[in-house]
């Protein structure tokens, strides 16, 4: 086949670099740039990454590996306090160098790379079997065939800033600052012996009462002056005279970017060209490679007179879902460094753990194996609460003292039940909770409800339709249970609506199935919720 792929970023070079060896394809890589130009500076890998990238090209890991930086542990800086957490496993390696052994070994088999060319996908599909659209999320091709790919662009919530460091720090490394404009946060890593990434966010208002420069509207290569002089001089306690680097440095929002097809007709999109997940839990270079290697095994098990709609239909079926799990969990940790204000008054150490489980995902069993020194931070984190955990029982369950009971409509309170009496969300709940308060106004009352899709705006719809009902009849608990979402998207979802309510001033109980116990106590250890309760068995 004949294969034209638009874009030389490591998505692109992947793909060539695997066409031309599993299928002996015909590959030609156009790319707008000079070769070697590129903006940011280190990329990150995680070590479970780069295991699934060694099985499909060991050399790629191997130079990524032999030319970047390697650490371990986490740590979190806040009001002059330290606090570190190891066995996570990370790589990273500078864009540029691993941009050049891409580029050596596409070339080595067989590719032919054309830089300083622009070139047009509909042009293109004229003369090639595939197009394939890894232009990145600023793809033209993207804006081109935006029917065609479903595609859905939305600017993120908050600024950041990509700048290097004149200085390897020894670990990921996420520092809070306070500053005359509002909270900053900056993720820094090592991605050589005297280099390391530092990334600044933002908040949205503390960006605009600080009057800074819209970096969007500048050419590319502009460095924001005045962002680099503002962040040097929020963090330079942590840099000790270490100077930061700017390489089309400036304030910019990040794009969610999703597409409802990844393909049409003979063009196929991948990496950031038709997904992104945003950079805090960095994933972006990662995605895009391992869509080059699905790709590139997809195209090169493509026989003569084989359907190619299938083909693609194939590679998009599998590496959707795996997108679509990264990206809400990316929402998730995006809006840890989009609200700041909710997590300001933590202490380090509980700081530390809402950082470690921030998609919603982890939990203190799993993290103790990886690093058993957390149980001696702070108050020590357990895997496990002491002593017995309340259960949610419905209404015609067996309840036991202090288990919560949700009564069904029309149900009454039991004689005699010293725990909580919760109602469920739903137009009824506000006039049944106004009867139980009038007829049992000692009980501990509270509201029943389910995480929406892990998205901002569902979440905040049902942040605001709580705060309101508590408004007109006061709660003293709000529960968030278990909904009927696949697993991994209602886990996202109920720790960040846990974590909302919380920061509204709600009093939240996390409920969970008892074999995820260990999960539901991380997100009340964390500060998410002030309680948990399991369903019954």
């Amino acid at each position: 086949m004949r294969v034209a792929c638009i874009g030389a970023g490591p998505g692109g070079l992947m793909l060539a670099l695997l066409l031309r060896r599993l299928g002996g394809h015909e590959v030609d890589v156009y790319e707008r740039s000079p070769a070697g130009a590129t903006y940011g500076f280190g990329v990150v890998f995680s070590r479970f990454s780069l295991a699934r990238l060694r099985r499909a090209a060991p050399d790629v890991v191997a130079a990524l590996l032999d030319r970047g930086a390697r650490w371990d542990d986490v740590e979190v800086r806040r009001d002059g306090e330290e606090i570190r957490s190891s066995g996570h496993g990370f790589a990273a390696v500078e864009r540029r160098t691993l941009l050049t052994a891409l580029n050596e070994l596409a070339e080595d088999a067989g590719a032919r790379l054309y830089f300083n060319t622009e070139a047009d996908a509909a042009e293109l599909l004229g003369r090639y079997d595939v197009v394939v659209a890894a232009d990145g999320s600023g793809s033209r091709t993207r804006t081109s065939f935006a029917g065609e790919f479903g595609a859905e662009v939305v600017p993120g919530r908050g600024r950041y800033a990509w700048f290097g460091v004149d200085r390897a720090f020894g670990a990921m490394t996420f520092l809070f600052a306070d500053s005359e404009y509002g909270p900053v946060g900056a993720h820094v890593y090592p991605y050589g012996p005297d280099r390391s990434t530092f990334l600044v966010e933002l908040g949205e208002q503390a960006w605009q009462r600080a009057g800074f420069t819209e970096g969007a509207t500048k050419p590319p290569g502009w460095n924001d002056e005045q962002a680099m002089e503002f962040c040097a001089e929020v963090f330079a306690e942590h840099l000790r005279g270490a100077k930061l680097l700017g390489n089309g440095s400036r304030w910019l929002t990040f794009p969610h970017i999703t597409s409802s097809r990844w393909s049409s007709g003979r063009l196929v999109g991948l990496g950031d060209a038709v997904h992104t997940a945003h950079f805090s839990v960095g994933s972006g270079t990662t995605l895009a490679l391992e869509d080059a290697v699905e790709l590139a095994r997809r195209l090169s098990e493509h026989g003569e007179g084989d359907d190619l709609d299938a083909t693609l239909a194939a590679y998009e079926a599998t590496r959707r879902p795996i997108v679509e799990s990264v990206q809400q969990a990316a929402w998730a940790s995006l809006r840890m460094w989009s609200h700041p204000e909710e997590h300001r008054a933590l202490d380090p150490a509980t700081l530390m753990l809402r950082l470690l489980t921030r998609t919603g995902q982890s939990a203190a069993d799993v993290l103790l194996r990886l690093d058993p020194q957390l149980a001696k931070i702070g108050d020590g984190v357990t895997a496990l609460p002491e002593g017995p955990v309340p259960a949610l029982v419905s209404s015609d369950g067996s309840a036991v003292p202090g288990d919560a009971l949700l009564l069904a409509p029309g149900a009454q309170a039991p004689a005699g039940h010293d725990g909580p009496l919760l109602v469920a969300a739903d137009e009824q709940a506000e006039e049944r909770l106004k009867g139980l308060r009038a007829e049992l106004p000692n009980a501990v009352l509270g509201l029943l409800i389910q995480a929406p899709a892990p998205a901002e705006e569902p979440v905040a719809r049902v942040v605001d339709s709580v705060v309101a009902l508590a408004t007109a009849v006061p709660l003293d608990v709000v529960a968030v249970a278990p909904g009927p979402r696949l697993p991994a998207a209602d886990r996202t979802a109920r720790s960040a609506l846990a974590e909302r309510l919380t920061a509204a001033g709600m009093r939240t109980a996390y409920v969970c199935r008892p074999n995820e116990l260990s999960q539901g106590w991380t997100h009340a250890r964390s500060g998410r919720a002030d309680t948990v309760w399991t369903t019954e068995p």
